[in-house]
């Protein structure tokens, strides 16, 4: 009994935190009121986990199943501040393992545009709002969030995912999580499915864009496992399955388009031909279905309101330039009001513009252009470097997230999206790292080795 354990402890491990978000997510029905105090428990998990465990990798799975449950706590403000006292103890477990852990700031090259990207964030704004609006609460947070906040989990995560076991079980836990979220969908909707008789046009989830954000970012981890076996195929088509099925008009848009890429990546790095022809011909079956299903979902999605220009993001898109032209150096911020005509946020949310260009343009000016632009292409070279090898999988995650944040706020969550995004280039670079130093010049020429 002990060498099993030993053996697949980590394993069942994983499989206990799945069915518990499963069925937590199954019994409660999704509803806030009853989600809430189990939330509350799984925070305090955390917090004693970062008190006593030399690690906080056998945290990470949990931290995923928790934001999975969140995202059914639509407009819940009024219910979660009520337990604003756990924050005290949340900082106060997070100095404790900073205290033991000790991790050493290096200055790696994703840190530079990280703190070019924060600084964007703190001026966003500046001379445009009013200082009430640039100093309200959530403002504030998000601001925190997006900017000191990304620099300290690179901080952290540095050393957290600094060998190739410490990455890999990250990927296990990015791949559990993206099967929760499917088991989850897949209950929910299938007999909403089998009740419309239709893949398209039943009552969608107002969670459906954050589960079908979770699934893009979790499918490309099916492809990275180090030991591939044709499984991964078959857990992908699942992920992308839910993804279709939940009704996120911009999951169903664009998670074929990751599906492609993820199938012609592991075309090209398959070891054996047997394999590689496996991968070409899973290529070929996910492009047909692809085009088939967007084909079918083009008449009442997003795409023909985007044609017809009747989609607010359009209008989103527009407001995103007039801002810029009325703060161009540093946009409107993230304290900005003005699109509440557009999109009204939920309490202790902010009007975001739900389009990845309008954010940055609109919102952060010509410094966060510049910061961003910076950013991304870093995250470019650094992801070309590994792109031969399963690290290269942390990138395909990026991607998924980021096609989502084209119509969706994505990177402007602080948690969990943009944190894992700061954890999968932490990763990425810690991998060419471990292959010796690489100059900053060097990193800009990813074609040479």
């Amino acid at each position: 009994m002990k060498s099993v354990i030993q053996k697949y402890g980590a394993e069942i491990y994983r499989l206990a935190l799945c069915l518990a978000a499963f069925f937590t997510a199954v019994r409660t029905g999704g509803d806030t009121e009853r989600i809430a105090p189990i939330a509350v428990v799984l925070v305090c998990v955390l917090c004693v986990g970062l008190l006593v465990l030399k690690s906080a990798k056998y945290l990470t799975l949990l931290f995923l199943q928790l934001t999975l449950l969140l995202i059914f706590c639509y407009d819940s403000f009024s219910v979660f501040v009520q337990y604003a006292w756990l924050l005290p103890v949340v900082l106060v477990g997070m100095a404790v393992y900073l205290i033991r852990k000790k991790p050493r700031f290096s200055l790696g090259a994703s840190v530079l545009p990280l703190i070019a990207v924060s600084v964007a964030t703190l001026l966003g704004g500046v001379g445009m709002i009013s200082a009430s609006d640039y100093f309200r609460p959530a403002s504030l947070v998000f601001m925190a969030g997006l900017g000191p906040g990304l620099v300290l989990s690179y901080w952290i995560m540095k050393s957290e995912l600094k060998t190739g076991a410490d990455r890999e079980a990250f990927m296990r836990d990015l791949l559990c999580w993206g099967m929760t979220a499917a088991a989850i969908v897949f209950w929910y909707m299938v007999p909403r499915v089998i009740e419309a008789r239709a893949i398209f046009g039943y009552e969608v989830p107002q969670w459906s864009n954050n589960i079908a954000t979770m699934l893009m970012i979790a499918l490309p981890a099916a492809f990275a496992q180090k030991r591939r076996g044709f499984e991964h195929y078959i857990l992908s088509f699942l992920m992308f399955a839910a993804t279709m099925l939940v009704g996120s008009r911009g999951g169903q848009v664009f998670v074929g388009i990751e599906l492609i890429i993820c199938c012609f990546w592991a075309f090209l790095t398959e070891k054996g031909r047997v394999k590689k022809w496996c991968s070409c011909a899973c290529l070929i079956l996910v492009c047909v279905v692809a085009v088939g299903l967007l084909n079918e979902l083009y008449q009442n999605s997003v795409i023909v309101d985007f044609a017809n220009r009747s989609e607010v993001r359009w209008k989103l898109l527009a407001r995103g330039f007039e801002d810029f032209s009325k703060n161009p150096l540093f946009g409107s911020g993230f304290g900005y009001r003005g699109n509440g005509d557009l999109f009204n946020g939920k309490q202790g949310t902010i009007n975001w513009y739900h389009i990845f260009i309008a954010q940055v343009v609109g919102g952060l000016g010509i410094v966060g252009i510049l910061a961003w632009s910076y950013q991304l292409y870093t995250r470019a070279c650094l992801s070309l470097r590994v792109w031969r090898t399963t690290d290269f999988g942390f990138a395909l995650c990026y991607l998924g997230l980021l096609l989502m944040s084209m119509v969706n706020p994505g990177e402007f969550c602080p948690v969990p999206y943009a944190f894992l995004a700061v954890c999968f280039f932490v990763a990425i670079e810690n991998r060419i790292e471990e292959e010796g130093s690489l100059p900053l010049g060097r990193l800009y020429m990813p074609w040479r080795k």
